[in-house]
């Protein structure tokens, strides 16, 4: 193994290539002195793909759009390793790949994350596979689905989606006249979608019911045999015919650094990892309970402006209550849901019909939202040009952004 050249400016290595790893590169150079920075971006798909739209992808819409790291890399001048973060050394500052290369940093970001299937006999949801669910549409046209259940597994940091394909399920069965369909979701959350607990839970639950949806709360599946789902407490039982269910997450266990029981990353509110020097964790990769595109771009934008402050930038500490903004796609008109997150949890909540937020992206990230709203993608569709302008969805929703700095609301900003 051979260690990189020593970068005479601070070097900067981010491993990963989602939305909390791109959003760091972009916020670093946006900052006082980032262009100095030599950044290394280590991942392990040559791609970032914006997944949040996958549900709508099973009902339709074209595939998820993917841009090319190695565009966006050289659009901010970051070196790119098509690689995998395996191990770190922390006492000779070195970041170890799956491949053996030895990459030096004065700073490292961990923003990676893994997910596991997580109940047998169950269809598990995967946004990053395209072949994920490519049965549900057919079947339902044809009527061969009678019952179908949503599940929520008890170990997920983003319920989100399976909410909203109950909703577009439900959605599709009335277009195609198929009344007698019965959906049900099953979480063990106490109220639906509880990140947003209060006013969006509301609303989210009174979404459900108009569509016919059998809510089943505080409930968890234990056992499905293809014909039959167990709940506890209990041991109830619901019929379904199909059983739709998210990935369990699990963390990228990272050897050299602190991890909880799952694997995932240790960090404090700023994403230091406690204990060790000179390094982050953010997004799915770290211990923060709701994991989330546009929660995950606000703790880069954190950890960004930490970093630019240790080396003298006056630079600003963004709010450490975050905020969750998020699209619920419904078969009909979207809702749009924010909550001022504490402590890992909804301190209050709103839901809305109008985009409270500029871009109106599914993931609101204050660097990359914008940057992706003006670039093309690496296999350019019409469809996919604006986040919320499918049929699917309905009229897209006018944009009312309220006033903050130049009459928007910043994203990331606790406003």
């Amino acid at each position: 193994m051979t260690d990189l050249a020593a970068a005479p400016d601070p070097h900067i290595v981010i491993a990963g290539g989602g939305v909390a790893a791109i959003e760091t590169l972009l916020a670093l150079r946006a900052l006082p002195g980032g262009a100095s920075l030599a950044i290394t971006v280590i991942a392990p798909t040559p791609f970032l793909t914006y997944r949040p739209l996958a549900t709508v992808e099973r009902f339709g819409a074209p595939r998820a759009r993917r841009y090319a790291l190695d565009a966006i890399c050289r659009d901010f001048d970051a070196t790119q390793r098509n690689d995998a973060l395996r191990r770190v050394d922390i006492e000779q500052h070195v970041a170890i790949t799956a491949r053996g290369e030895r990459v030096p940093y004065d700073t490292l970001v961990v923003a990676t994350g893994a997910r596991h299937p997580s109940l047998e006999n169950a269809n598990t949801f995967l946004a990053d596979d395209a072949c994920s669910l490519n049965w549900l549409q057919p079947q339902l046209q044809r009527g061969a689905i009678r019952r179908i259940a949503f599940v929520v597994p008890g170990s997920t940091g983003w319920s989100l989606p399976i909410y909203e394909l109950a909703l577009l399920t439900a959605a599709r069965a009335r277009e195609l006249g198929q009344l007698d369909l019965a959906v049900a979701l099953v979480t063990p959350e106490e109220v639906p979608l509880a990140a947003f607990h209060g006013d969006g839970s509301a609303a989210v639950a009174e979404l459900l019911r108009e569509a016919g949806i059998k809510l089943l709360t505080s409930s968890y599946a234990r056992d499905y045999d293809g014909t039959t789902l167990t709940l506890t407490p209990g041991d109830r039982t619901l019929a379904a015919d199909r059983v739709i269910t998210l990935p369990r997450l699990k963390g990228p266990a990272i050897e050299g650094l602190p991890a909880d029981k799952d694997d995932f990353v240790h960090a404090d509110q700023d994403g230091h990892v406690p204990g060790v020097d000179d390094v982050y964790a953010i997004g799915d990769a770290a211990t923060f309970a709701i994991k989330q595109g546009g929660l995950a771009a606000q703790q880069a934008d954190r950890v960004a402006a930490t970093i630019a402050r240790a080396r003298g930038a006056a630079v600003r500490e963004p709010s450490a209550r975050p905020v969750l903004r998020a699209i619920l796609m419904t078969g009909a008109q979207p809702l749009y849901l924010r909550a001022t997150i504490s402590g890992g949890e909804s301190v209050a909540s709103s839901a809305s019909r109008e985009c409270p937020w500029w871009p109106p992206h599914k993931i609101a990230a204050r660097h990359l939202a914008p940057y992706l709203a003006d670039r093309s993608e690496l296999d350019p569709s019409t469809a996919h040009q604006r986040a919320v302008a499918y049929s699917l969805a309905g009229d897209p929703a006018v944009v009312h952004a309220e006033p903050a700095d130049g009459g928007i609301e910043l994203l990331g900003r606790d406003g």
